[in-house]
């Protein structure tokens, strides 16, 4: 509710206000009244009211004192001055009188002359002291009586001259009441307004100050007190005082923004616009807007985690890791003691030893597990299409670039971990770049001439001998420096045979399972054979081969005739040092011990075909079939 104050300019008048204030009530606007006259009493006193209504000199003082408050002058007309003028001449006779005061009330006195048959001299008062001085001034250019303000009036009667002052009327008190509600009725929807955007600018997390032409502050949110370290109101101050920066100087003195600006506002920097507020093409004020860079950075990461990251996570951890060999252990054991830390790190292993599970493991159990995983298979892409899918893309950079250009994997992979697969398949002249990536931690986009910085962790991983390829200069020792600083040795599954048996029990579980078909076990003799086997595919191989599996047996066990032609399918390749010889003289051996194992079942259960069946953990029907094969039947 706004509070409208009545300064009654005499007593007389009081119960006239009073009754006018009574008709005029107003549900939104509460009245008080008060007497005071001059300068030194609007000095003094200090009011709490939004619209002061007062007359003379009190309205100028309030007007220069409290600028703060709206102030409603009570009307002074002509014909007011006309009556005070008739009374000061009929009693007092007077002839020659001086009017004295605002400028209302002797706008125009000097026409008077000849209306009233009377000689009127006119003093505009601007000033209280103005009075006393006007008064001795007509006194001696031989005025006979003195018509003004109440003010003007006693300062008169102090000298013993004769005097009237000019009285307000009943229609005057009225007009300056109902003003004063027109003007209370807008300045409440003014403060609703500006209440209005005071609450959109304080929720607003960007610091908000604008300014007048002067460079003086007119309005300022929360968050910008907050930045520019002020708790009390700001408003009024120069710009100056609470930015340092001369940027608001510039926009006002040239009326161009000034975008990206970065300020250092005590210890923090602050990225800062500056924008011109033009009416009719003429500056007459501008607008900063307030970030803190360190809220600037967050919200970044969180709008890479929201939109970019979307499905690059870690799918995998070491619980997922069959195996129980040494090799295996020891591989997982340094592999957990270098997720704890934030360094590069380079795994070698053949080709479907597992590396990748590896990696995402490593990245789900570092400090950085909480950001994207993001995996990139080098040798699956030629080298204009990796390089676009690494480090991103403007718009326009090249013929079918998507509009708005593309963010890069190492972009998407901010904060997190990128997993370059098959590292050494890296073209030399796309190396040059990542090792700028390796160097700077930054990133340029194709097309693009401004350096992105980035924080990423990179795990390479690589089936060949790099330190071999640097050598014969195809791949840059520079890389392979910054590249191997911790590694891990993927054992092939050849070195870790004893891990067959539970990497077949994982892989047919898993398999029939999702077939919606009953476990399988294997038979004794074929996972001799199985262990036997070089797997020169490794894992990859091996899980390739449970899933062939699960779908084609008919049975609940896996036998030796189920995994026939194995070693057929072995390419070449597989006969390393540590398997040339090994596998046509294992298979041989084998074979015998599985018929000497089925005869001597069959010989055990008394030539029962079902109990020798149970014993040798195969079905009747397989026991059968194994016996014709051997000419047993």
């Amino acid at each position: 509710m706004l509070k409208i104050t009545f300064v009654i300019p005499y007593y007389d008048l009081e119960e006239t206000v009073h009754k006018y204030l009574a008709e005029a009530r107003h549900r939104d606007v509460s009245f008080d009244t008060t007497h005071i006259v001059g300068t030194e009493d609007v000095r003094k006193l200090k009011f709490d009211s939004d619209i002061i209504i007062a007359r003379g000199i009190t309205c100028a003082a309030l007007r220069e004192y409290h600028p703060e408050i709206t102030v409603v002058e009570i009307p002074v007309t002509g014909y007011d001055v006309i009556c005070a003028l008739d009374e000061c001449k009929r009693r007092f006779g007077a002839r020659k009188i001086a009017v004295i005061g605002s400028v209302n009330m002797v706008y125009g006195s000097p026409v008077l002359n000849n209306i009233m048959d009377i000689e009127v001299m006119v003093y505009r008062v601007e000033k209280e002291g103005d009075a006393s001085y006007y008064i001795h001034d007509a006194v001696e250019r031989g005025a006979d009586a003195i018509v003004g303000g109440l003010m003007t009036y006693n300062f008169a009667l102090q000298m013993g001259l004769n005097a009237t002052w000019i009285k307000s009327r009943e229609d005057a008190i009225k007009q300056a009441v109902d003003e004063a509600i027109r003007t209370s009725e807008i300045k409440e929807k003014e403060r609703e307004r500006a209440e209005f955007f005071q609450i959109i600018m304080d929720y607003t997390h960007e610091g908000i100050l604008a300014v007048d032409r002067s460079g003086r502050i007119t309005a300022v949110n929360t968050s910008a007190s907050r930045m520019l370290g002020f708790q009390r109101s700001i408003l009024g101050r120069p710009v100056e005082s609470v930015l340092s920066s001369d940027s608001i100087s510039r926009v006002l003195e040239r009326g161009e923004e000034d975008l990206g600006a970065l300020e250092l506002v005590g210890d923090s920097h602050v990225a800062a616009n500056f924008v011109p507020i033009r009416i009719d093409n003429v500056v007459t004020g501008a607008v900063a807007t307030l970030q803190n860079v360190s809220r600037i950075v967050e919200i970044e990461n969180k709008i890479r985690k929201k939109i970019l990251t979307k499905g690059h996570t870690a799918k995998y951890g070491f619980q997922d890791i069959v195996g129980r060999s040494d090799r295996i252990k020891t591989a997982i054991s340094t592999a957990e003691k270098f997720s704890k830390v934030d360094a590069n790190v380079l795994i070698f292993g053949e080709t479907g030893t597992g590396k990748e599970l590896f990696a995402h493991s490593i990245h789900r159990m570092s400090t950085r597990s909480q950001g994207p995983f993001v995996a990139v298979n080098c040798a699956a892409l030629p080298e204009q299409l990796l390089e676009s899918e690494l480090f991103g893309y403007t718009e326009g950079a090249f013929t079918g670039a998507m509009k708005g250009g593309k963010a890069g994997l190492f972009e998407i992979a901010h904060e997190g971990t990128i997993f370059l697969d098959e590292v050494g398949e890296i073209p030399l002249p796309l190396q040059a770049k990542l090792l700028r990536v390796l160097q700077e931690r930054e990133i340029m986009r194709i097309g693009h001439d401004r350096v992105i910085p980035i924080d990423v962790r990179i795990i390479a991983a690589t089936n060949k001998d790099l330190g071999a390829m640097a050598k014969e200069g195809k791949f840059r020792q520079d890389i392979l420096f910054r590249l191997d600083v911790l590694r891990i040795n993927v054992p092939p599954l050849r070195q870790r045979r004893e891990d067959v048996p539970l990497l077949m029990k994982h892989y047919l579980n898993l398999y029939r399972s999702r077939m919606g078909l009953p476990g399988v076990a294997v038979n004794p003799v074929a996972m001799g054979l199985l262990k036997a086997y070089p797997w020169p595919g490794n894992v990859r191989e091996l899980a390739n081969l449970c899933e062939r599996l699960s779908a084609l047996c008919e049975e609940n066990i896996v036998d030796c005739g189920d995994i026939e032609g194995l070693s057929a399918d072995t390419p070449a390749r597989s006969s390393s040092p540590d398997t040339a010889g090994l596998q046509e003289d294992t298979v041989s051996e084998l074979k015998t011990l599985e018929r000497q194992a089925i005869l001597a079942a069959v010989e055990a259960a008394g030539g029962n075909y079902s109990q020798a069946a149970r014993s040798l953990g195969i079905s009747r029907s397989t026991l059968w079939r194994k016996m014709k094969s051997l000419g047993q039947e």
